[in-house]
């Protein structure tokens, strides 16, 4: 199926030659909401000093940045009127809990007081002219931020992620505006079923953190209807907002204090650390196919032999023999077609890191 030339290419590409690397120590997390996801305690210095391992993925237009680029983390994370909220502390307690080799990256998509209908790629663009036929438009600056469609902008966010890093969960916090929609619960799920369709994700790897409303505001007698949701969507989990204090404002009490939403987005970050923990795979030593140093072949410019592994996903080729690869600790390189991007890759593991590299040559 390859010519020889290319094939020589892949195990240049394992060697980290002519290559570019998908870096898999960029943890890029997409949350969606209203307003206690978009953030609403008081903007601090502290809040502004920023660190590299925590980054914004830009996904509203203001503050003079780009959207779709990387920039390190600080309020506002979501639109401009975005304040400090639960992706704040989520991405500071990650990095303070991870490995300094890993980055986390946040794209935080959030609008306060809108229905879940507002993510719904079927149900948008009804409820936005709804809106603004009631003449409720106070909020279509921020949803213009966001390009017009929350939900698109997303799956753009989303597309950008995954090439530059890797999506490790979308975090959630919504139902204020929707606490007399009886099937919230399955509207919830619907979006995030659209969202893994869309970005190819897997589900099983892919988890929502939903988090309580808070249990001594107004509307804390939701929470079951929180945990409906996540009851609804396999990998979904409920990140308790027990204990998490509410601000009364003249009008209603809906939002943490900024107290509340340091403990609400650690729980979130606790949660997280915990699912990633569970996901780490213990390395296979069944594996029939190893790589070996061949002390019997001299020509480093020939590979022994590649053959089809049955066991893989996306038809990955697995090289049997590459005498130049002895510096690869613990698992073997493999080559596998990334039918989305039409693009040849070699996937390996060194010293517990995981690199994809994108291979050049051509065929023969």
């Amino acid at each position: 199926m390859f010519g020889k030339s290319l094939l020589f290419t892949m195990a240049l590409g394992a060697l980290g030659l002519n290559a570019f690397a998908q870096d898999p120590n960029l943890h890029i997390y997409l949350a969606y909401g209203q307003s206690n996801m978009s953030g609403q305690a008081t903007i601090t210095d502290t809040d502004k000093q920023t660190n590299p391992r925590f980054q914004v993925l830009r996904a509203g237009n203001h503050s003079g940045q780009t959207v779709g680029q990387f920039y390190p983390a600080a309020p506002p994370m979501g639109h401009s009127g975005s304040k400090v909220g639960i992706v704040d502390f989520f991405g500071r307690k990650m990095i303070k809990e991870l490995p300094d080799s890993i980055t986390v990256a946040v794209a935080n998509v959030a609008i306060g007081g809108q229905s879940i209908d507002l993510f719904d790629k079927d149900r948008n663009a009804a409820y936005v002219q709804n809106a603004k036929n009631k003449n409720d438009t106070w909020w279509i600056q921020y949803l213009n931020e966001y390009g017009g469609d929350v939900h698109k902008r997303i799956v753009e966010m989303g597309k950008i992620a995954k090439q530059k890093g890797v999506i490790k969960g979308f975090l959630f916090h919504q139902g204020e505006a929707d606490y007399q929609m009886k099937d919230w619960p399955e509207r919830v799920k619907k979006v995030y079923d659209q969202f893994i369709e869309e970005l190819e994700l897997d589900p099983e790897k892919t988890p929502i953190l939903l988090g309580e409303l808070a249990p001594t505001g107004d509307l804390g007698w939701r929470n079951d209807a929180v945990k409906e949701a996540a009851d609804l969507i396999p990998n979904g989990y409920v990140i308790s907002a027990e204990g998490c204090p509410a601000i009364k404002e003249p009008n209603y009490t809906l939002h943490f204090t900024r107290d509340g939403y340091q403990t609400l987005g650690e729980r979130y970050a606790e949660k997280m650390l915990e699912l990633l923990k569970a996901q780490e795979v213990a390395p296979d030593t069944s594996a029939k196919d190893t790589v070996k140093t061949d002390t019997t072949q001299q020509d480093s410019s020939k590979v022994d032999s590649v053959k089809t592994d049955s066991t893989a996903q996306d038809s990955t080729i697995a090289i049997r023999s590459l005498p130049r690869l002895q510096a690869v600790e613990s698992e073997q390189p493999k080559l596998y077609y990334d039918k989305k991007e039409q693009a040849l890759f070699v996937r390996i593991k060194k010293n517990g890191r995981e690199m994809r590299y994108r291979v050049t040559g051509s065929k023969n």
